[in-house]
């Protein structure tokens, strides 16, 4: 009765329906104060080891390796997120990161094998996001139901996004002034405020019906992902986005020291614009998901990431850079946001975690982009590398767009 109740009451209307649903608000605020020690964390390692070694292509592969583990932990994540209280699983995931990301503080102190130990603690805390993603997704589906789970990915997108400059600015602020120690362990605080109110989270029966073996349903969740030809399509577009455009996170530490020629604070300006834009982003997505189709939107958005990805390869104005991370953010959250969507609206409503974690799986081939970037890089130059991709990123949106009546598909 409580789930019909929470259903129902978003369906009252409005882009902010659903929070006027307590579970909905606690888990946004969780959601947030996650992705403000997320992207903390991602800017002290990026820049940590950038500046220890001198090296783009290392500095790129303390990011690009974050993808790895969701190549075999996402359709895991996928049937854990189904058979599991999700909160649960969402406190266990922002504890461990909180552990890991303070080790890192602890690991740069002591200054012993400092980049292999980062390396393998970024490995631990990425795995946390194949659980923590499809939990996070598939919870919100549950809490606001169909109707309205567009506005309720969107708000929670849009929050993580706004909460995503504070994270860089801060973390740039003090990785400049104090050193990464402090920005390492800022990170750790905020992601254990995030497991206690995750914690808090009433949670839904668990069903008394007989499940499967996990094994079995990370199986199930293959057949899935095989059987369905959308989603189908929306994982390959995932690969591919993931490889040519969102891989240019690992560049920015490179676009700043040798490109644009600035400090930590300044590439703390340039994340920043990341987030900034990617508020904007799923702002638009909050007031018009309901509204325009969602496969041509879908297009649109990988076109314009793939120009602004060649634009900030080849500028050298530094607010010009800024703008085009800008737009690059908003692009990428756009892209998260709908794939989120269709996905879960592409297949029935006990399938949500593994169809999300089929998402996991497309993006753990994320580790290629900032490998063949980083190289490119280093044999030709950033600028270079960076056009290639954003190239092929606008090829790759046509191409899908005249292979598939799905993305012409003008109703919703």
């Amino acid at each position: 009765m409580a789930r019909a109740a929470e259903v129902s009451g978003t369906e009252a209307g409005g882009a902010f329906a659903p929070f006027r649903l307590p579970r909905f608000r606690r888990v946004w605020l969780g959601a947030v104060l996650f992705a403000l020690g997320f992207w903390m964390e991602r800017l002290a390692v990026g820049w940590f080891v950038l500046d220890l070694t001198g090296s783009v292509l290392l500095a790129a592969l303390s990011l690009g390796i974050r993808a790895i583990p969701n190549l075999v932990l996402g359709p895991i994540g996928g049937a854990v997120s189904d058979r599991l209280p999700r909160g649960r699983v969402l406190t266990a995931t922002a504890l461990v990161r909180a552990c890991a990301v303070a080790l890192m503080a602890l690991v740069v102190i002591v200054d012993v094998a400092t980049v292999p130990l980062l390396l393998a603690l970024v490995l631990v805390t990425s795995s946390t996001l194949a659980f923590h993603i499809t939990s996070l997704q598939a919870l919100q589906a549950e809490i606001a139901g169909t109707a309205r789970l567009g506005n309720a990915i969107s708000l929670t997108t849009f929050g993580e996004r706004a909460v995503g400059a504070v994270g860089a600015l801060g973390g740039g602020a003090l990785i400049g002034w104090l050193g990464p120690e402090p920005a390492f362990l800022a990170a750790a605080l905020s992601l254990a405020c995030a497991a206690a109110v995750f914690a808090g989270l009433r949670q839904q029966a668990p069903s008394e019906t007989a499940r499967p073996p996990l094994f079995r349903e990370v199986l199930d969740g293959l057949r899935l992902l095989a059987r369905t030809p959308a989603v189908r399509l929306l994982l390959g577009m995932m690969i591919a986005v993931e490889i040519l455009g969102i891989s240019f996170a690992s560049m920015l530490p490179a676009v700043a020291e040798r490109v644009l020629e600035v400090g930590p604070e300044r590439l703390g300006v340039l994340t920043a614009g990341v987030a900034a834009g990617a508020m904007v982003g799923t702002a638009l997505l909050v007031f018009t998901i309901g509204r325009l189709p969602h496969g041509p939107l879908l297009v649109a958005v990988f076109v314009t990431f793939g120009l602004l990805v060649v634009l900030l390869g080849n500028s050298t104005v530094f607010w010009l850079s800024v703008a085009a991370t800008a737009g690059i953010g908003a692009s990428a959250a756009m892209v998260d946001a709908l794939q989120w969507i269709m996905l879960q609206l592409n297949v029935r409503a006990e399938e949500r975690g593994r169809v999300l974690g089929g998402w996991h799986f497309a993006i753990g081939w994320g580790w290629l982009g900032p490998l063949t970037l980083g190289t490119v890089a280093e044999a030709t130059s950033v600028p270079l590398a960076l056009t290639l991709n954003g190239t092929l990123l606008v090829i790759v949106a046509v191409v899908a767009l005249a292979a598939s009546a799905t993305l012409r598909d003008r109703r919703r």
